[in-house]
């Protein structure tokens, strides 16, 4: 069923709205009965994912830094998600007999027992450049101040990620990945030398940047899990959702909120409800494995028992300065 549902979850935009956050979780003798959801959508929880070793086709000095640190970063996403992540000596395995499934497009039959997704990477460039400084001086309020001769290095990285349904292969999203590091280098030498220590170092950053700054592949694999109450009081209308700490969620958070419906030919297609945030307080808002969220009148009318709830990820980590930039 995911298979066939990620792509549409995928697409689906934050609505606006005017939801106000709440900062008190209401009393259990405010429920109010609503009604199953009589289509459910599949959860993070319910899926599986395989994270295969990028595959990078050109010679490198940091080629086996640079597969290890976006392969460690792609699974930190999936871990932080929610789903579960198949074992790397498992991935390892399956490797070459899922690429030739994908390139072929016929069924990956071992996967299927495995896996409902694999993330396929290709490491596509891994260029260093770089800038020479000359060595020059300034006047300040406390004299003539000497600034030294600099070289300026910046290594960028790209990479394409294909999220693959498993076992029909069939390609859910194609999302590109860039990602640079720069570092300043006291240097005379206007060719700009450079060790290949300090080359691995920044494009191994670089890597990981690309797959952190990359925010189509943080709303794919953004936890997600089903509504289960709803409550009503003087602090306003919220819902229990059926995911805590246990998948990263944290006060004042925002959710989308979500409703699955069977088409004409029975395939299930996922319709935006409505948005709202997680309780804003430390005490009550998130446990271990369910969280309180905040939602409006009109949301509230809407949302079932069963409804799916997903997180909306943060663009940026707060502070990332090159991050809201790009």
């Amino acid at each position: 069923m995911f298979k066939k549902t990620m792509l549409a979850s995928a697409l689906l935009t934050t609505l606006s709205g005017c939801t106000r956050m709440a900062d008190e979780v209401c009393t259990p003798d405010t429920r109010v009965e609503i009604e199953s959801a009589e289509v459910k959508i599949p959860s993070t929880e319910d899926t599986k994912v395989i994270v295969l070793s990028p595959n990078i086709s050109f010679q490198d000095e940091a080629k086996t830094k640079l597969i290890t640190s976006m392969r460690n970063e792609l699974e930190t996403q999936i871990s932080s998600s929610g789903a579960e992540l198949v074992d790397r000596s498992l991935a390892n395995k399956l490797k070459n007999e899922l690429i030739l499934a994908e390139q072929s497009g016929r069924v990956s039959t071992k996967g299927a027992s495995v896996a409902d997704v694999a993330i396929i990477t290709e490491i596509t460039a891994s260029d260093l450049t770089y800038s020479f400084k000359e060595a020059y001086t300034r006047e300040t309020d406390d004299g003539i101040k000497r600034y030294p001769a600099e070289c300026d290095f910046t290594v960028n990285v790209k990479a394409i990620a294909k999220v693959v349904a498993i076992p029909s292969m069939k390609l859910i999203k194609r999302i590109e990945m860039q990602g640079d590091e720069s570092i300043d280098i006291e240097e005379r030498r206007s060719d700009c030398p450079i060790s290949v220590t300090q080359y691995q170092s920044l494009a191994s950053k670089a890597a990981m940047e690309a797959v952190e700054h990359t925010y189509e592949l943080k709303q794919m694999l953004a936890a997600s899990a089903p509504v289960l109450e709803l409550r009503q009081c003087e602090h306003g209308s919220m819902v229990r959702l059926n995911m805590g700490t246990n998948k990263k969620v944290t006060p004042g958070a925002e959710v989308l909120f979500s409703k699955g419906m069977k088409s004409m030919e029975g395939e299930l297609e996922i319709f935006p409800i409505g948005t709202g945030y997680v309780v804003n307080n430390q005490h009550n808002a998130v446990t271990t494995k369910y969280s309180w969220v905040s939602i409006d009148e009109e949301t509230a009318l809407k949302v079932q028992k069963g409804s799916l709830g997903k997180i909306v990820p943060e663009q940026c980590r707060w502070g990332d300065i090159e991050c809201m930039l790009k």
